[in-house]
């Protein structure tokens, strides 16, 4: 009986019928959440690796500029003071518009009417959750906080490992997603089952589609690596999705079909 390893389940999804029927009759006692697991760990790498690499190229280029605007903020019993001349207004460089404010002269005292999002007074941290709701804190329980570029800048260092951190949360609901995908899918098998009159479990259906999302999955992945996206592609892979579940299933059924003729057919068709 032919063997089919992880890796080899990957390659001949896009094509086998072979596989698909070895799915379908040898893997009986399997759910196919094991391969779907490892697919999910494998293919997401990458893309994990990508957002280390700019998160990395953002902190190295991009946030020191960025903190440079920002004036070193002490906190001493609840008053706030800035090493920059005050009202200090940060502004978008591409837009111009107000992002932040630092004011201690009691110019500004909210953000009623501006732009910022962001208004650090004398006494009192105010900032816009959102275009209906604005949150502002009383400074009078610090007694002691510096908020400085070089410790900015250390707490971004270690924001380098956050992707391994999302890597781990992203895995789970990546497989609760797919495998909720997988159960709709199945549904259409269903479908396919009444048009091509097998006699599959809906497990195996199950099964089968697991391995027939592969092509899609992988597609879809290397399309999000190099941020390539068009209008339709989510409604294309339910179509590939679809197409090789369908696939597999007919598979399935010209395997029925063939061991269920004489030898003498057999001989005769092969």
């Amino acid at each position: 009986m032919t063997n089919y390893p992880f890796f080899k389940k990957i390659i001949q999804s896009f094509y086998s019928t072979e596989l698909y029927v070895f799915v379908g009759k040898s893997e009986i006692n399997k759910s196919g959440f094991k391969y779907l697991f490892f697919l999910l760990t494998i293919f997401w790498i990458p893309e994990i690796i990508k957002m280390q690499i700019q998160f990395s190229d953002f902190i190295t280029t991009e946030l020191p500029i960025f903190i440079e605007k920002i004036p070193n903020i002490e906190i001493r019993n609840g008053v706030a003071s800035f090493d920059k001349p005050s009202p200090h207004i940060i502004t978008d460089d591409e837009t111009g518009k107000e992002i932040m404010i630092f004011d201690t002269t009691g110019k500004f005292s909210s953000l009623d009417g501006l732009e910022a999002q962001l208004l650090l007074t004398q006494t009192k941290f105010i900032y816009r959750k959102n275009v209906l709701e604005t949150r502002e804190y009383d400074l009078s329980s610090i007694s002691e906080f510096q908020l400085t570029h070089e410790k900015i800048l250390s707490w971004a260092q270690w924001g380098k490992y956050l992707s391994y951190l999302l890597y781990l949360v992203i895995i789970p609901f990546a497989f609760l997603y797919r495998a909720f995908q997988v159960l709709i899918y199945s549904l259409f098998g269903l479908i396919f089952q009444a048009i091509l009159q097998t006699h599959l479990s809906f497990q195996t259906i199950y099964r089968l589609c697991i391995i027939a999302i592969t092509p899609a999955f992988i597609a879809d992945k290397l399309l999000g690596y190099f941020d390539l996206d068009f209008s339709g592609w989510s409604f294309i892979c339910l179509l590939i999705s679809l197409s090789f579940l369908y696939f597999a299933m007919l598979a399935n059924k010209n395997d029925e079909n063939s061991e269920q003729l004489p030898p003498s057919e057999l001989r005769t068709n092969n």
